[in-house]
């Protein structure tokens, strides 16, 4: 996964730019384990059931209110930390190819512009 580059932040971390033709090297050495995906889909999992006893998700995954989705991703920034790191690591396609819900989609882009 390439990183992107708008001004002087790269992929997720911010970098210092002073004067013209700044070159970033960005070098990710590290993979995402399999251990660090299941305990992902483990967390994204929990946190849509959780969605769904509230009634923000039906049970087949469907939204019903996107704007409580993104309230309730928002208000605990610390509850998808696995998620998150995998994300950053590359494996969004796949924690998103075991949790096929709609709203998994949702709550992966959410936690991964975070």
């Amino acid at each position: 996964m390439s990183d992107y580059v708008f001004g002087d932040k790269v992929g997720r971390d911010k970098y210092a730019q002073s004067g013209d033709h700044n070159t970033f090297t960005v070098t990710h050495t590290g993979e995402v384990s399999r251990a660090e995906v299941d305990a992902a889909i483990a967390e994204l999992r929990g946190f849509v059931a959780q969605l769904t006893r509230e009634g923000v998700v039906a049970a087949d995954g469907s939204v019903t209110d996107p704007a409580a989705v993104v309230a309730a991703v928002e208000s605990q920034p610390g509850r998808l930390k696995a998620l998150g790191r995998a994300i950053a690591g590359g494996a969004k396609d796949a924690v998103l190819s075991v949790v096929r819900d709609g709203v998994a989609a949702l709550i992966v882009a959410l936690v991964g512009r975070m």
